[in-house]
């Protein structure tokens, strides 16, 4: 029974109108009318006192900007709208009249104090309940239950109860009168049927809500009854048949594989014998080719070998002749470094000889004689000394004499 009950309240938990929302049973319209445009009006009313005539636009312009404010925020928002399906509950200063209904479609509300707040479905509403009982022999049962109610009083429901309030109030009836339903746990329907309508739970029902709440059901069925015993059992037979039923198939399964298995492998043999001769035909076909392709090769490689060996053959002899020919101007080098060393020192004696002569005085005095200039060489020293001895004349012959050879030099 703790197991019966603990599943009750869990399916309680998810009890909620089938298929639609609470919101759709009953819908609140909220009253958008404000009595705006005063504020122009007056103002229009006092400049049109205190303006002249002339200036009597400027009040009607104020006037008619309230009237348009008036308009969009109460007139506009006067309208309620109640669909196929819904009535709309007409109240004054938020209370329901006893007598005065709406109609169907648009609705203007002028008069402040009336107003549609609520509009509710006439539709027929179901509701799923699970409850835990006892039967007359002490057996716990859990019943679920559809109950399908509607709403025919609109004023009743909307003040005495709610959407979620009619459903905890169907549930706790419901479970009240399930004693009814079944009275041993041996019943048949109990297991394998419901029943469509029970006339008496609709009854009962109707007895305590019709006139206290405002609705009316109208059929109650019972889509399933369990009970944890003979679930249980129901379960192993159907566990029991279900391991039968897997081990039938196995056992089917098993013996195809097994032909499967031994067909294919016929098959495989026929075709094994079937093709020895091809393969050995295609194993002599495939040598031939592997010795063919094998000579190919050789071919090709000897003779690729042999080009790289003459073009390497050739790179070596030009690589030869010009190492021969370095060493031949390398030896020529050899002969004429005595040439060169020769031609060096005469450079070299030429190169002293102009730096003598740039660095020398043009007019040099020797011995108290003057006009001896440059490039005069040491070997005249004696016969110059000797004319100078002897006399001046000489003297300055030689001096004029070496002065053109130097010019010339």
């Amino acid at each position: 029974m703790v197991g019966m009950v603990a599943d009750s309240a869990r399916e309680t938990l998810k009890e909620q109108f089938s298929g639609i929302d609470e919101e759709a049973v009953l819908q609140f319209v909220a009253d958008r009318r404000r009595f705006s445009g005063v504020g122009p009006f007056l103002f229009g009313l006092f400049l049109l006192v205190l303006l002249p005539v002339a200036l009597n636009f400027i009040a009607y312009f104020f006037f008619l900007i309230g009237g348009l404010t008036f308009g969009w925020r109460y007139v506009l928002n006067a309208k309620v709208d109640v669909p196929e399906g819904y009535e709309g509950v007409l109240c004054r200063f938020g209370e329901p009249y006893e007598e005065t209904s709406t109609r169907k479609g648009r609705n203007w509300l002028f008069r402040f104090p009336d107003f549609i707040p609520y509009l509710v479905s006439r539709r027929d509403q179901v509701v799923d309940m699970h409850n835990a009982n006892f039967t007359a022999d002490y057996a716990s049962i859990g019943i679920s239950s559809q109950i399908v109610f509607q709403v025919v009083d609109s004023k009743k429901f909307i003040e005495n109860t709610t959407p979620a309030g009619i459903m905890k109030s169907l549930n706790l009836y419901a479970s009240y009168i399930a004693l009814r339903i079944i009275t041993s746990v041996e019943d048949a329907r109990v297991k394998f049927s419901g029943r469509d309508s029970l006339e008496n739970i609709v009854d009962a029902l109707n007895g305590h809500l019709s006139d206290d709440f405002g609705i009316k059901v109208t059929n109650v069925s019972m889509p399933s009854a369990n009970n944890q015993i003979l679930e249980d059992l129901e379960e192993i037979r159907t566990l029991l048949k279900e391991i039968d039923a897997m081990e039938e198939k196995r056992q089917v399964r098993l013996e195809s594989a097994v032909k499967a298995v031994e067909s294919e492998l016929r098959t495989k043999r026929k075709e094994a014998r079937r093709r020895t001769p091809e393969l050995q035909q295609a194993k002599i076909s495939l040598d031939t080719d592997i010795t063919e392709l094998v000579n190919e090769k050789k071919q090709e490689v000897l003779i690729n070998a042999r080009r790289e060996l003459e073009q390497g053959a050739s790179e070596l002899e030009r690589a030869i002749a010009g190492f021969r020919a370095k060493l031949k101007k390398a030896m020529s080098l050899q002969d004429s470094i005595d040439a060169l060393q020769r031609n060096f020192e005469l450079r070299k004696s030429a190169l002293k000889r102009r730096a003598f002569n740039l660095i020398g005085p043009d007019q040099v005095t020797v011995l108290g004689v003057s006009g001896i200039g440059t490039g005069v060489g040491l070997g005249m020293s004696k016969d110059v000394v000797k004319k100078v001895l002897t006399n001046d004349e000489g003297a300055a012959e030689i001096v004029g004499g070496d002065g053109r050879e130097a010019e010339a030099a």
